[in-house]
């Protein structure tokens, strides 16, 4: 067996370089190290797994921080040398749960909530639970509208043949569509499931058949029917008084027909329809009951965001494919430039891309066997924004182990007694050379695996926390559909930190060792043309040189100007500046809320809410008032009370006249009213012998009846809904009937709820934040007779208007939220360290400000969507300051190697030195990952759907933000609070350092920048 030849110095190209191994026949320049001595020195590095220290030694070694951090030391070394013993096990594991969990994923059926975005607490959801338990059901019922509009363009509902075809539509939906009833087991049309709000469309039949007989007669040269006036808001047809305004939109008055109607031109007619949820229906039945009626609809929005989600979500492979290119690209120049490119450098490349969306897959897939969520489409961004964190993960872990393996190569750690001279062996001895060989290479794995877990898993752990710890707070401070959102990310981490530290590892390491193989191979066959082509790879003259003294010189100057303290200075005034402008455009933010942005932009939900925000809320807009609790309304002040609430209602600012307002009590006393004005007449004509009163004793109220009552008087309630024109009213009242105790015979009714609608019109009902003031003067009023009524008021945009106020308190408690858990998980790892730990906290809070500054600079508008990208960027905006700052805390106190010689770190490193060795761990993978990261969001970019725009554009915004801070702000930072530090001491003649042996002891040692 030969020795192994050490290589001169000059031949280790700055230590940079990937020098193989070599063998000669010829003396060795060094003298050869004895057989014996090696033996010793391979026992020693086998013990060195077994004692191997933090990579760099605290100032004190009782501080809790470093404890903690020793401990996840020790646990990424045990974790290392599991890796190294069961990878392809790992693997196989790992694909298997992939593999099952992502088919769970697929196979789940997608559900979503329009009303999901609703922040938890919001008054709105209690005054929809308060429609709910009005109507009697749990969950919403049948509510769907129709948009009838003309053929022509610029055409008029008022013509004979479309007012009869919307009728006709009227007539298939109530007749002939059904649905299942659960309970009845038989299939039944709306009119027969319908109970309240049948009638809500018979104004437009009866509206259809004046204007057909008030056409007739202008055909026949008749004289019109004076009965008949076609008006609007109310017209008045077959002798009732009909009010048209919840129907009829886009009103042009005036014109020619003005002898038997105001209106010129109607731009289309709306069909209501509400049923209960009364046939023991699921939200899939009435999904698809509502399919099958119109595509114009309620739940139709369900299904468009639904395919929303699907657009998003097929986009994932485009994010992937650029992701993969730019990791193949980025990490083949990089190991091409450390001379380490081998086809085993692909895969590395290839499952850095794929662990974190394995992760996601995986992730979501347990959530889903555990019934935890939904699958909500709003879970299909979860695996861009793992990417996004994960491939950042890798990259750190890809350059550090091709550092180490520099490391492992100028140090010549492979013993020569693993190499086959092409001696003669038999296979006994084969097989035993062959063994040593892999226990050697497993040993060098080994110890290069904990190195690298050493130096990146600890920042890994600390990115992914607080990450984690963001969305932990975004799903207790957001609403139901980021929560949801919030759960699939923390899931989703989770498991990409456990496959990057399993997964990938395991990749990591079977790669490696093919190509330690390879390199033994390639030994074997040619020992000389490997120095060779080294030496002559070393050329001071070749272009990977002139590359790397053009780098090194960038790298300099670049450490010269974030270490001094004027150029410091002049980093610091120009981001305050930057900082200042992104504040005040942060406070200006516009707020705009539209359920436009969660459809695709070929939706024809789009041009329906076209219609309804700019025909239908100006024209009429109701105020849905229930009244919980009317109490004994017989009793005339009780009464008044109520009726001063309603009028109140009438007189706010937009408030149509009273004849437009639908109130029982009102209609009820009418009645009354005429029921005592008839029942007045008749007496009279009875008296006087001219009319002998037969039957109206059961159609109305005797004056002594009504007298001594005091009005209101609800036995005779049914007698008021035998009158066609009162029929809807029983969709707006609850009430129950009770055994009269005065008299057996009769049953007294007793008012349990009732419903109130008022309706408001007006062009600045398009804007959303007028349409928030008024529902706030709404409740305003409400809130001053809640106490004694139980009233609340419903608005149909009540939960997105909720949002207008709450979005801002959200986002700000979520950020303060969040840099607190930050910094805490910042301070486990760095305690020793405060000023870096306050400092990255404050950098992190910068990005943060400065991305939505930059967002309401650009011209967009904080909405849900919004929201949810900007608390969860706060997770993002840590990952590349963490890695900086941790790197550079560590940097004060890390020991070194010079030319492959360990040495013992006895004096703190001044500020340049740790920028530049924290710039030497992390920069090229932070550049690598923010390009990466980037690309994929760009590509986002081109998907033309809300949701992803706002997403590509919060993560582009964020991530760059985060790169240019940690490399410029970070260290002038440092350098600043450094010299101030020293300005300091210098004046309190505290700025001598001592050295005491080995370990490093220092003054004030809680400082981070004592130098």
């Amino acid at each position: 067996m030969g020795s192994l030849r050490t290589l001169p110095n000059s031949i280790a190209m700055n230590n940079k370089s990937a020098i193989i191994l070599c063998q000669s026949k010829q003396p060795s320049i060094r003298s050869v190290i004895p057989i014996k001595q090696q033996q010793t020195n391979k026992i020693k590095e086998r013990n060195k797994i077994k004692i191997l220290k933090p990579f760099f030694s605290s100032s004190s070694s009782s501080n809790w921080s470093d404890n903690f951090h020793a401990y996840v030391v020790n646990f990424y070394k045990h974790w290392a040398k599991f890796v190294i013993a069961h990878p392809m096990k790992i693997i196989i594991f790992c694909f298997i749960l992939t593999i099952i969990c992502s088919i769970k994923m697929i196979k789940t059926k997608r559900k979503n909530d329009i009303r999901g975005y609703t922040p938890y607490g919001s008054r709105s959801l209690y005054e929809f639970d308060v429609r709910d338990e009005f109507f009697g059901q749990t969950g919403t019922g049948i509510r769907f509208f129709i948009l009838v509009l003309p053929l022509k363009e610029n055409g008029t509902m008022l013509d004979e043949k479309v007012l009869d075809e919307t009728v006709q539509v009227d007539t298939i939906v109530q007749k002939n569509l059904t649905i299942f009833n659960r309970k009845t087991n038989q299939e039944e049309s709306f009119s027969q499931i319908c109970r309240r709000f049948c009638t809500i469309n018979d104004a437009v039949g009866l509206f259809a058949n004046g204007w057909k007989e008030q056409q007739e007669r202008i055909k026949n040269n008749e004289q019109l029917n004076e009965n008949i006036k076609l008006n609007y808001p109310f017209s008045k047809i077959m002798g009732m008084n009909i009010n048209i305004q919840p129907s009829f939109f886009g009103i042009h008055f005036g014109g020619k027909n003005k002898n038997y109607t105001n209106m010129e031109k109607v731009e289309m007619i709306v069909l209501l329809y509400r049923a209960e949820r009364i046939g023991g229906w699921n939200d899939e039945d009435i999904s698809n009951y509502e399919m099958s009626v119109s595509n114009y609809f309620k739940n139709y929005a369900q299904k468009e965001f639904d395919r929303s989600g699907k657009i998003l979500i097929s986009f994932v492979s485009i994010g992937l494919i650029v992701m993969c290119l730019c990791s193949l690209s980025s990490n083949s120049l990089s190991a091409t430039f450390m001379k380490q490119f081998t086809l085993f450098k692909l895969p590395i490349a290839l499952f850095s891309c794929l662990c974190p969306l394995m992760a996601s897959g995986t992730a979501l897939g347990l959530l889903f066997f555990t019934d935890l969520v939904r699958n909500s489409s709003i879970l299909g961004i979860t695996p861009f924004l793992i990417l996004a964190i994960g491939i950042d993960d890798a990259f750190l872990m890809i350059h550090s182990w091709q550092m180490a393996t520099n490391k492992r190569r100028n140090k010549n750690i492979l013993p020569a007694e693993i190499i086959n001279n092409n001696n003669i062996m038999t296979m006994e001895d084969e097989k035993k050379f062959k063994e040593k060989q892999k226990n050697q290479i497993n040993l060098t794995l080994t110890k290069q695996l904990i190195e690298v877990l050493e130096e990146t898993g600890p920042a890994i752990m600390i990115s992914a926390l607080t990450n984690i710890s963001s969305d932990i707070i975004g799903s207790f401070t957001g609403s139901p559909e980021i929560t949801l959102l919030c759960i699939g990310n923390i899931a989703s981490i989770i498991v990409d930190f456990f496959y990057q530290i399993t997964l990938f590892t395991s990749v990591l390491i079977i790669c490696s060792r093919f190509e330690l193989f390879e390199e033994i191979k390639n030994y074997e066959k040619n020992k000389i043309t490997t120095i060779e082509n080294a030496q002559i790879n070393n050329n001071k003259f070749s272009f990977r040189n002139k590359i790397e003294k053009i780098f090194n010189k960038f790298i300099s100057f670049y450490i010269k100007i974030v270490s001094n303290i004027w150029a410091s200075i002049f980093i610091c005034i120009i981001w305050i500046i930057i900082l200042l402008i992104c504040i005040r455009a942060m406070l200006k933010f516009e707020i705009n809320l539209t359920t436009k942005k969660l459809f695709p932009p070929d939706s024809p939900l789009l041009e329906i809410e076209n219609y309804r925000e700019d025909k239908v809320l100006p024209f009429y807009t109701q105020a849905q008032i229930f009244v919980e609790n009317p109490g004994d309304l017989t009793n005339k002040i009780r009464r008044r009370h109520l009726n001063s609430l309603i009028e109140e209602m009438e007189h706010l600012p937009n408030a149509y006249p009273k004849e437009s307002t639908l109130y029982f009590v009102r209609a009820y006393e009418e009645f009354e009213k005429k029921s005592l004005e008839e029942e007045g007449e008749n007496e009279n004509f009875e008296e006087e012998g001219n009319l002998t009163l037969t039957t109206t004793s059961t159609k109305f109220i005797s004056t002594t009846k009504m007298e001594d009552s005091q009005n209101f008087d609800l036995s005779y309630l049914e007698n008021f809904f035998e009158f066609p024109e009162n029929e809807h009213w029983r969709g707006l009242i609850n009430y129950h009937t009770n055994d009269n105790l005065n008299n057996s015979t009769e049953e007294l009714n007793h008012l349990d709820s009732m419903m109130v609608t008022v309706a408001y019109h007006g062009e600045e009902l398009k804007d959303w934040h007028y349409r928030a003031l008024m529902l706030n003067q709404w409740r305003s009023v409400v809130d001053k007779y809640n106490k004694e009524f139980n009233v609340s008021v419903l608005h149909d945009d009540g939960l997105y208007l909720d949002l207008l106020e709450n979005m801002p308190t959200d986002i700000w408690q979520s950020a303060a939220a969040t840099l607190v858990c930050m910094a805490i998980i910042c301070a486990i790892f760095m305690g020793s360290n405060f000023f870096v730990v306050c400092v990255t906290t404050g950098v992190i809070a910068s990005i943060c400000a400065e991305t939505l500054g930059i967002l309401a600079l650009t011209g967009m508008s904080m909405d849900p969507v919004l929201m949810s990208a900007v608390i969860i960027s706060i997770g993002f905006s840590v990952d590349i300051p963490a890695h900086v700052s941790y790197h550079f805390h560590t940097a004060k106190w890390e020991d070194e190697d010079i030319n492959g010689n360990h040495k013992i770190r006895k004096t703190p490193r001044n500020i340049p030195e740790r920028v530049k060795r924290a710039f030497s761990s992390v920069g090229f993978p932070a550049l690598q990952a923010s390009a990466c990261t980037n690309a994929c969001a760009i590509a986002l970019l081109f998907l033309p759907l809300y949701i992803a725009q706002v997403f590509a554009r919060v993560i582009f915004t964020c991530i760059t933000l985060g790169t240019i801070h940690s490399l410029f702000l970070l260290p002038a930072l440092f350098t600043i609070v450094a010299s101030i530090e020293k300005l300091v001491d210098k004046c309190t003649g505290n700025d001598k350092v001592k050295v005491m042996g080995v370990k490093k002891s220092l003054k004030k040692q809680n400082s981070s920048f004592r130098i």
